[in-house]
């Protein structure tokens, strides 16, 4: 039986490990000066060196012609530690042994001197895995091991280790390694395994691989069993069933570019190639992150080394430049939510489209948004005019109730002043139009039309109109500057003269004098119910 990749091609010495130079240097140099410790902890994620690392600090401290930090491999103790042959190596998986007798029958048997070498090298793999006991009785031997004895303790989860161990150990961090360091690694078994791969493949398995050098050797072991000397991405592809990055990054592109008809053509198009639409899911939300990191802190890039190569993170750069921050976060949402209904959905490829046509009606949102604002802009025009004499410090200020109490005076005061000169209007004459005004008003802002068939103009005094609101809320409504600029348009249109509005509450108008009437409809001339008022002011009807 032919070994597996990752084991053939395990490196047998300090300078053969890929990544992790911080670790190598550090124990290189205390093998050098002599200062082993007598335990280690090794953490990390899974297939990046950690038991590699272990077995050659094992091989060197045992090393018979050990050579400048490294040992000889020539030796006898370094070929038997190679062959797994060496009784005074002893590796434990705790996973399998998580029992206090496991531990207790090791620590019985730790006092023997070693047969071969200087040291007895224990090498506990998953260490987490031990249970409270086992812990305990591996406790009191770190406290005071045999001169003899290293223990070098390895985990995936170091959240979980008591802190009395690691307090009691040299704790080296072990890193996810670059695409670029895996992609050097697996051209050197290429060259030696004598096959040609196309452009784009490696790459492909060291991005899939998420930094860690053993998964990447077995998927590209996979791809060797074919037994083809020349090896496709597409081959590569279809064998792993894994979509390529750049597949997400092209539908990312076309939504970005608001090209949404032919993002939803593309993903029916690679439901049809047979992708994996949940994974693919998960590259979409992953480059979203990334265009959201890179985007609040462009130096973040260079944590994306293991993950994307480097053309990838310059494609990455400047797609971040033709988005925004709204637009990425709403991309990541949607795509969240498509990721849980892919499971259960009848058609597959449906959450996506979802996701694409959720993301087209907010981009059209906030056109109208957009549009509005600018329409808003069109009816200030004429303030503008009327606001010349207020102080250039309240044009400065950034306090919007403030400017809106000067402009209301300085308005009030400018339109009496031409209102004076202009056509008189009675209110005999507002009541008869008023139906026509509100069907005027309408045609601008449907809610401020509901608003105002609860109120009645009251009296005309110099062509200012006193309109009484039976509703608090209707009367802070109105009085906003743009609707009721608005309003005094429509009103003008209608009475073909300059009109001036004040607003007072029902109940300022009964201390008044003013004799209040119900409100009226414009359709049937009787007072409304809350349903008709409801769907004239946002615009809808009863389906």
């Amino acid at each position: 039986m032919s070994k597996v990749l990752y084991r053939k091609y395990r490196p047998t010495n300090f300078a053969e490990v890929v990544g992790q130079e911080h670790i190598v240097k550090t124990l290189q140099n205390a093998v050098r000066r002599e200062k082993i410790a007598h335990a280690y902890l090794f953490s990390g994620p899974r297939g990046i060196g950690k038991t590699t690392i272990a077995r050659i600090l094992a091989k060197i401290v045992n090393c018979q012609k050990p050579k400048d930090g490294e040992p000889c491999n020539e030796c006898e103790n370094c070929l038997n530690i190679n062959e797994n042959k060496f009784l005074d190596l002893i590796e434990i998986d705790a996973a399998t042994h998580t029992q206090v007798d496991k531990i207790r029958d090791l620590i019985e048997k730790i006092n023997f001197s070693p047969t071969a070498g200087k040291y007895k090298v224990y090498i506990i793999d998953e260490v987490h895995m031990l249970s409270k006991g086992a812990f305990n009785a591996l406790l009191k031997t770190l406290e005071e091991p045999p001169k003899h004895a290293i223990f070098i303790l390895a985990t995936t989860e170091i959240h979980k280790i008591p802190a009395t161990i690691i307090s009691r150990c040299q704790r080296f961090d072990f890193r996810r390694l670059k695409v670029s360091e895996i992609k050097e690694r697996l051209e050197k078994i290429a060259k030696q395994e004598k096959v040609k791969v196309e452009k784009g493949v490696l790459d492909f398995i060291a991005i899939n691989s998420n930094g860690g050098l053993r998964d990447s050797e077995s998927l590209f072991g996979q791809i060797l069993s074919l037994e083809d000397n020349d090896i496709t991405l597409k081959e590569v592809q279809t064998i792993l069933a894994v979509a390529d990055i750049s597949v997400a990054v092209k539908l990312i592109e076309l939504i970005i570019e608001k090209k949404y008809s032919e993002a939803i053509d593309y993903i029916n198009k690679i439901t049809d190639d047979g992708y994996d639409l949940e994974q693919f899911n998960i590259f979409l939300i992953e480059y979203c992150r990334k265009l959201m990191l890179l985007k609040i802190s462009p130096e973040i890039k260079e944590n994306f080394s293991s993950e994307m190569t480097e053309e990838q993170i310059a494609e990455l750069e400047t797609m971040s430049q033709k988005t925004s921050i709204p637009q990425i976060l709403g991309m990541i949402r949607v795509f969240i939510k498509s990721k849980e209904e892919i499971k259960s959905s009848i058609i597959q490829q449906l959450p996506l489209e979802l996701a694409i046509a959720e993301i087209n009606i907010a981009d059209k949102e906030s056109l109208t948004e957009k549009a509005t604002t600018n329409y808003n802009d069109k009816i200030k025009e004429p303030l503008k005019k009327i606001t010349k004499k207020v102080s250039s410090s309240v044009k400065q200020s950034q306090d919007f109730i403030k400017k809106s109490i000067c402009l209301e005076k300085e308005e009030e005061t400018e339109k009496s002043e031409d209102l004076n000169n202009s056509n008189n209007i009675t209110l005999d004459a507002v009541n008869l139009e008023w139906c026509d005004i509100l069907e005027e008003v309408k045609s601008y802002n449907h809610s401020l039309t509901a608003f105002l068939k609860t109120c009645q103009p009251v009296e005309v005094k110099k062509n200012e109109v006193i309109i009484s609101c039976q509703y608090s809320f209707h009367k802070d409504k109105l009085k906003q500057i743009e609707n009721k600029a608005m309003i005094e348009k429509a009103m003008a249109e209608i009475l073909k003269a300059d009109v001036l509005i004040k607003f007072i509450s029902q109940d300022e108008a009964e201390k008044m004098g003013y004799e209040i009437k119900e409100a009226r409809s414009v359709v049937e001339g009787k007072k409304e119910d809350v349903v008709d008022m409801a769907l004239d002011m946002f615009g809808g009807k009863v389906v």
